[in-house]
C-alpha cells in the first residue's frame, strides 16, 4: 500500500471537477483497502472515496479527506464456463475485461459505449448500454464483496445478505468500497453492426419495431438536422474480424473542429449539426443493403465507441412509453432555448430490474442523454432539459449532472427508505458520505 499525504489535485475526465484530498492511498489488494479505510477512520481523514477513472460528472468522489485508488486491484480471478460466472477484482477496467473473458469462453451480456470505467464505478452508478431485453451492467452483478467502515468485509448475493445485495449493486460507494464482483456472464458471442441515417419522422414512426426487432438499437440526433444516426447490433455466427487501428479519428477531428467553430460563431451550430449528420453515414436502407459494409466484432470490441472529445453530460431515464414524446420535446427545447451546443442527443432502451436505487428499478426504460462541450457552460442547456425529464417521470443517472436532492429523489424510488436503512447500518458515522452525498441522501440537515 502506498500512502501520499500531500494535497495532490485530482480531476475528473471532463476537467470540470477537482479536489485535493489530505491523503491519497494506492491499495493493491482487498487487505490493503480495508487497512486504508481503518487508517482514515482512526485518523479522522474522512470522507473516504474511491475515484475509479473519473468518468462521473457529478461530484460523488469529491473529498478533502481520503482518496483510495484501487487501480492496482484488478484482473479476472476465475471463470466458470458451466455457470457463465466470473469473479473480477473491482479495480478492473471494462476495456481490460473483454479479452480474458473471451479466453474463458464468456462475455458480458451488455455494456455501454464507453469502456474506460472501472467495473466498480460502472456498476455503482447504474451504467448501461442499450437493448430492451438486457439490463444495465449493475444487473449483471451476481455477488459483491464490500469493505465497510469498520474495516471488515461483507459478502452479499441474492441468497446471502440479500438486503445489502439489493442496495449494493447501485450504491454510489456509500456502503463502503466494493472489492470484488461475481458477474453473471453469457457464452462468448459476436455482434454485427449496421446503421446509417434515417429521417427523424421515420424513426419515431417505426420506433416499436426498431427497438423490438434488434438486440441493440440506439440513435443519435443532432436536433437541427432532419435525419438521425441509427446504430444496430445483433448477434451473428459470422467470424469476428479485428477492428481497424485508428478507426473514428476523422470523426473525432470533425467533432472537435465543429465545437471550436461553434464556440466563436454560435450561429453556425445549425449548419454544423446538419453537416455532421449528413457526413456521418449513408442513408439506412436495411441490413441486407449494408451486409458488405457491416462490422463483425467480438462483443467487447463492438460495444465501445471512440469518445475522446471532452464533454459534460446529463442523462435521465424515463418510462419506456414516455421515451419518444420526451425526446421530441427535448429536441424542441434544444433548438429554441438550449443556447449554443453541438453534441447530439443519445437515445437508448434498457430492461427494468429490481435494484433499489437503479434508474430502471421496476420499469423498462428509455435513457436520453445530452452533452455539452467541456469548454462551454452547460447550465442553460441542462436546466431546461432537466425540467422536461422530470415532467416525464425521469430518474437521473447517478454519475451524470442533475440538481435533484433527497426531497425530489425519494418519491422516485420505492425502496429509498430500505436503501437508507442499509446505508446507515453499514456506515453509521458517514465515513463514505461527502457533503454532496449527504445532500443527495438528506443527511445534511436541510
Amino acid at each position: 500500500m502506498t500512502v501520499h499525504n500531500k494535497h495532490q489535485v485530482w480531476t475528473n475526465w471532463s476537467g470540470a471537477l477537482t479536489c485535493a484530498p489530505s491523503a491519497h492511498i494506492a491499495a493493491q489488494s482487498e487487505e490493503e483497502i480495508c487497512s486504508a479505510i481503518k487508517s482514515a477512520a482512526n485518523n479522522g481523514r474522512g470522507p473516504v472515496r474511491a475515484p475509479g477513472t473519473g468518468h462521473s460528472f457529478t461530484p460523488i468522489v469529491i473529498t478533502d479527506g481520503t482518496m483510495i485508488n484501487i487501480d492496482g486491484h484488478q484482473g479476472l480471478v476465475d471463470a466458470d464456463v458451466s455457470t457463465s460466472q466470473a469473479r473480477v477484482k473491482a479495480g478492473t477496467k471494462i476495456c481490460d475485461l473483454g479479452a480474458p473473458l473471451l479466453e474463458a469462453g464468456l462475455a458480458l451480456a451488455n455494456q455501454g459505449d464507453i469502456n474506460r470505467q472501472s467495473i466498480a464505478g460502472a456498476i455503482s452508478t447504474g451504467t448501461h448500454g442499450t437493448g430492451l431485453t438486457l439490463g444495465s451492467v449493475s444487473s449483471q452483478a451476481a455477488g459483491l464483496r464490500i469493505a465497510t467502515a469498520d474495516g471488515g468485509v461483507i459478502s452479499c448475493s441474492a441468497d446471502e445478505n440479500a438486503d445489502v445485495f439489493n442496495a449494493g449493486r447501485v450504491s454510489l460507494g456509500t456502503l463502503g468500497i466494493i472489492t470484488e464482483f461475481v458477474l453473471q456472464c453469457v457464452p462468448a458471442y459476436a455482434l454485427r453492426e449496421t446503421g446509417g441515417r434515417m429521417a427523424v419522422a421515420d424513426v419515431f414512426a417505426q420506433m416499436d419495431s426498431l427497438v423490438k426487432d434488434n438486440r441493440h438499437f440506439e440513435f443519435f440526433w443532432f436536433p437541427f438536422a432532419d435525419d438521425v444516426l441509427v446504430k444496430f447490433l445483433n448477434t451473428t455466427d459470422e467470424p469476428a474480424r479485428p477492428p481497424r487501428d485508428g478507426g473514428g479519428r476523422m470523426e473525432q477531428f470533425a467533432m472537435v473542429a465543429a465545437c471550436e467553430i461553434s464556440r466563436f460563431a454560435p450561429f453556425m451550430r445549425g449548419p454544423l449539426q446538419r453537416f455532421l449528420t449528413n457526413n456521418a453515414g449513408a442513408r439506412y436502407m436495411g441490413a441486407d443493403e449494408f451486409s458488405q459494409k457491416a462490422k463483425v466484432r467480438h462483443a467487447y470490441q463492438a460495444f465501445p465507441s471512440d469518445r475522446d472529445v471532452r464533454f459534460n453530460e446529463m442523462e435521465f431515464s424515463v418510462p419506456l412509453e414516455n421515451g419518444p414524446d420526451c425526446a421530441q420535446e427535448l429536441a424542441e427545447h434544444m433548438r429554441k432555448r438550449g443556447g449554443n451546443f453541438i453534441f447530439p442527443m443519445e437515445y437508448r432502451t434498457i430492461k427494468g430490474d429490481d435494484i433499489w436505487l437503479s434508474p430502471f428499478q421496476g420499469r423498462d426504460s428509455v435513457s436520453i442523454s445530452i452533452h455539452q462541450y467541456a469548454k462551454q457552460d452547460y447550465r442553460r442547456l441542462f436546466d431546461g432539459a432537466e425540467a422536461i425529464f422530470r415532467n416525464y417521470g425521469g430518474r437521473p443517472h447517478w454519475g451524470k449532472l442533475h440538481t435533484l436532492t433527497a426531497r425530489e429523489l425519494a418519491p422516485l424510488y420505492p425502496h429509498w427508505d430500505d436503501f437508507q436503512e442499509v446505508r446507515r447500518r453499514l456506515d453509521p458515522k458517514g465515513l463514505f458520505l461527502t457533503p454532496y452525498l449527504a445532500r443527495l441522501f438528506g443527511e445534511d440537515g436541510s
